[in-house]
């Protein structure tokens, strides 16, 4: 205790004492001779002994006082120091934050008006944005892991098992065909095929093929084998040339049917397209079974779960990069959705009043569920300290107050002294 009122008590009772003193040795070298200057001893006598007492009383609070018999009675916080805790506890648990005040103290408060305040402040507002930018993180951390991808799977199984594919393929394909819809695509694969027939890799596979056939052809008996000999000799098959002129067919072929819309061979086989999907929407049996087959075979394909798997890993790099970057879509998507949802939130009183009563209903359940870790915690905290911090903290807290005691006891004391003296010599 440094602070000034820490003298009060001393000062208090050394004024006491010397008051005493001084009064004393005047009355008795005769130089108080009036009866009345005895009132004021009195004063002085009650005062000092008013101010001792005090004095005990509070120091036997805090330090053991060295005086024989009585100094068991002294250092009482030490002595009763698990009383006091366990008083202490009690007292925290079950009368200032017992689960009915808490309660009470939080049934007027409107907690998720206060929490929408906060949140607008654009430096919490970033602080949000962070933080779900840490959820989303650690939800797609194992997004592509074995268990989701069973369970995706699994689910994919499951709805694909009993839905009815047929009709709504069957409608989609018809009107793709009848609106030209498909043309796009017709030109794409046929300009992909062009490019891969005049790809080195095709010619070469195509040489092994022809290669390969002609040496079946040979190996079917002596006489085709000794014709087939003697023609590659003599340069009537040449397989180089022979794969050339498949290219160049095929090659003219796709030229010609690129671009044309009602090329003979695409308009058969859209006519081919819309016959199966009229069969799709009337229930052909033969149509519905190629749709049944290709609804097993994707469910039950060990490769479905490789596709799974790809398009996980694709989506998780992609939130991660761009939960790397400060203005990405993902971001900013984040970033205009709290700001939406704070202005509805806000103005949506019956909103408001729900999420109060929900997050009240929590913290009840978990005040009463928890109450005891309270107590647990202050008993805790009183057990890490030893005696001179304990005594130190609550000298602390409570120490300046106390000499107030000392101060009111000398004061008292004196009056009190006064009073009785002046009462003998003026009525007895």
């Amino acid at each position: 205790m440094n602070s000034n009122k820490n003298q009060i008590g001393r000062n208090s009772l050394i004024i006491s004492i010397v008051g005493l003193v001084i009064v004393q040795l005047l009355i008795y070298v005769g130089y108080l001779k009036n009866e009345y200057w005895h009132i004021l001893l009195s004063g002085f006598e009650a005062a000092t002994i008013g101010g001792f007492a005090d004095w005990f009383a509070v120091s036997a609070l805090f330090y053991e006082i060295p005086i024989p018999i009585i100094k068991k009675h002294t250092n009482i916080i030490v002595r009763s120091r698990d009383k006091l805790s366990e008083g202490i506890v009690d007292l925290v648990t079950n009368k200032w934050l017992s689960p009915v005040i808490i309660k009470e103290k939080i049934a007027d408060v409107p907690i998720t008006e206060n929490i929408i305040k906060i949140l607008k402040e654009p430096q919490n507002n970033v602080l949000v944005t962070r933080f779900l930018k840490e959820i989303v993180s650690r939800l797609t951390a194992n997004i592509d892991g074995p268990e989701v991808v069973h369970m995706l799977q699994a689910i994919l199984k499951e709805q694909l098992k009993d839905i009815d594919l047929s009709t709504p393929l069957g409608d989609w394909l018809k009107k793709s065909i009848e609106n030209g819809d498909h043309n796009q695509l017709w030109d794409m694969i046929l300009n992909a095929a062009n490019k891969t027939m005049n790809d080195d890799a095709t010619r070469q596979t195509l040489l092994n093929l022809v290669e390969k056939q002609l040496k079946a052809y040979k190996d079917e008996d002596f006489l085709k084998g000794l014709f087939i000999g003697a023609a590659g000799k003599v340069g009537v098959i040449n397989t180089d040339l022979i794969v050339d002129k498949i290219i160049n067919s095929i090659t003219d072929f796709v030229a010609e049917a690129e671009g044309i819309s009602n090329h003979p061979f695409r308009t058969k086989f859209d006519a081919s397209i819309l016959e199966f999907s009229e069969g799709l929407i009337k229930g052909a049996p033969e149509s519905i079974k190629v749709i049944n087959d290709l609804q097993k075979g994707l469910v039950n394909n060990a490769d479905t779960e490789n596709v799974i798997q790809k398009i996980l890993v694709n989506f998780k790099v992609s939130i991660e990069n761009q939960l790397k970057e400060g203005n990405s879509p993902l971001i900013n998507f984040l970033k205009e959705n709290i700001d939406t949802l704070l202005v509805e939130l806000e103005a949506d009183k019956t909103a408001q009043n729900k999420i109060d009563k929900w997050v009240k209903n929590t913290i009840s359940e978990l005040v009463g569920k928890y109450h005891h870790e309270i107590g647990e915690m202050v008993r805790f905290s009183l057990s890490k300290l030893n005696d001179i911090e304990l005594v130190g903290q609550i000298e602390e807290k409570v120490g300046n107050d106390l000499q107030f005691i000392r101060l009111n006891g000398a004061i008292v004391g004196g009056f009190v002294g006064v009073l009785i003296a002046a009462i003998r010599i003026l009525f007895l």
